[in-house]
């Protein structure tokens, strides 16, 4: 590893969220350093018990990179133009794509982090940033998996700014000054859309639903999450980090904000409010989110939509399943006794929709990594349905988009092991002039098509419905 600088320094804007100043940091560093920023760009902020935490991150000094062909899986440790570290496996077909994916990458990175902390001198708190696509589609995955060791890397909480680089040709000197002279963001521009297109369209969706519906037994227990898409032809382009200030609360709360782009490609933006999986000292932590109702302005209609949603029947059987389904395979890779459920059926409110939240945690198993509890407990019931091969089998036959990151994971592991992901919800891809927003619903025996509809029109609402989205006049739907 060539030079690594360092540099840390009190808050210079207390008063600003953190978030916004990391959305600030991060357009500075963009506009002085765009062959940095084309290799990789990152913002990742978070919640803690202390207020937000925002992780800034520009260029890649390292990659774990990930490549599927056929029912082959290759996985490689590239620092710069070379491969230091290649590992090559072959899927079963019988199996769990995820949780072979992620056992994998359990093995490769025991393999690598001696050879990261000892020959590059690393240290333990080292993030590497990025996640994994949602294989709806297995066969259609060519990159299952990707993190990145950045070439600058910035942490900003209320007190303290951390300033991290690698010194080299390709890295020059990161000026520190930078969170000083990180201003407020200047005054977001409307996005003109000049074409509005839904993946499917309605009555195609609904059409698909009494499908599904048909094919469920009447008494049956099985639950089914199908995800549909709306895509937004832009004036002109919008920058990912722009689109996140306009889609995000307007200050800091219990959402987790992210923007993740690499190789100049496509960018994953998105404000999720679910936790996957977070990871600390050993401890193991999971917030699974589920059951849903629209939100309000007004206090009293939110108060009558909260009411409904702990009294619906239908929400509180598809949280206590998704709950149940995370507690019993976190079970398997934390110690006995140590799993406690924390929180039970608390309702978040985000203001566009109401969801229902459980806390569990426990300790995990030693010799095991964050990638041996993601392959226990991705994919949850939350964004697949139940049971999971049947759910795999009902979104194939029954969602027509293909998710990418949506519905994966977005975030960061440590060299030490330490984790946290959120659940890539609330998430658009962002494509020059194009945005394209994905939500999903989960679908039971009774369920009524119209309101799963409407149900993933508000999960939308941030990307959809606010003060800087003028949208075209859309014909009202046919219904069959």
């Amino acid at each position: 590893m060539k030079t690594v600088r360092h540099f840390a320094c009190a808050n210079p804007r207390p008063a600003q969220a953190v978030n916004h100043h990391g959305s600030a940091v991060l357009q500075a560093l963009e506009q002085r350093h765009p062959a940095l920023a084309a290799e990789f760009t990152a913002l990742f902020s978070y919640p803690t018990d202390d207020g937000m935490v925002s992780l800034v991150a520009l260029g890649s000094e390292m990659r774990i990179e990930s490549a599927k062909d056929g029912d082959q899986v290759s996985l490689c440790l590239r620092h710069g133009d070379a491969v230091e570290r290649r590992a090559l496996f072959r899927l079963d077909r019988h199996q769990s794509y995820h949780a072979q994916v992620f056992r994998l990458a359990a093995v490769f990175l025991d393999e690598i982090r001696p050879m990261l902390l000892e020959r590059h001198g690393l240290a333990p708190d080292t993030p590497l940033l990025g996640g994994w696509r949602c294989g709806t589609r297995p066969e259609l995955v060519d990159e299952p998996l990707v993190f990145t060791l950045p070439r600058v890397l910035c942490r900003i909480d209320a007190a303290t700014c951390r300033l991290r680089y690698v010194e080299s040709e390709h890295c020059p000197a990161v000026d520190p000054d930078l969170f000083e002279q990180a201003r407020e963001l200047p005054p977001l521009p409307p996005l003109q859309v000049t074409r509005r297109q839904e993946l499917p369209e309605c009555v195609d969706y609904v059409d698909g639903l009494v499908d599904l519906l048909r094919a469920i037994a009447p008494d049956s227990e099985e639950k089914v999450v199908l995800a549909r898409a709306v895509k937004l032809k832009l004036k002109t382009p919008v920058a990912p980090n722009a689109l996140l200030r306009i889609v995000a609360p307007p200050r800091a709360g219990a959402n987790y904000e992210f923007v993740f782009r690499w190789d100049g490609g496509d960018a994953w933006v998105g404000i999720s409010p679910e936790t996957l999986v977070r990871k600390e000292a050993g401890e193991v932590v999971v917030e699974p989110l589920a059951g849903t109702r629209k939100g309000s302005a007004s206090s009293s209609k939110s108060e009558r939509y909260r009411q409904e949603l702990l009294n619906d029947g239908k929400e509180r059987e598809e949280h206590e399943t998704a709950a149940g389904m995370f507690y019993d395979n976190l079970a398997s890779v934390c110690l006995p006794g140590s799993l406690t459920v924390r929180a039970s059926r608390n309702v978040i409110d985000l203001g566009y929709v109401q969801h229902l939240k459980s806390v569990i945690g426990g300790q995990l198993k030693p010799g095991m990594n964050i990638f041996d509890v993601l392959a226990a407990v991705y994919p949850p019931a939350t964004i697949w349905g139940k049971p999971l091969d049947l759910g795999g089998e009902r979104i194939r036959q029954f969602e027509l988009i293909d998710r990418g990151f949506f519905s994966g994971g977005l975030g960061y592991l440590t060299l030490g092991d330490d984790a946290n992901f959120a659940l890539a919800i609330r998430t658009a891809r962002v494509a020059g002039h194009e945005v394209q927003v994905y939500a999903g619903s989960g679908i039971v025996q009774g369920a009524d098509p119209y309101r799963e509809w409407l149900e993933t029109s508000n999960k939308m609402a941030p990307f959809l419905l606010n003060q800087f989205v003028a949208l075209p006049e859309a014909p009202e739907p046919a219904w069959p």
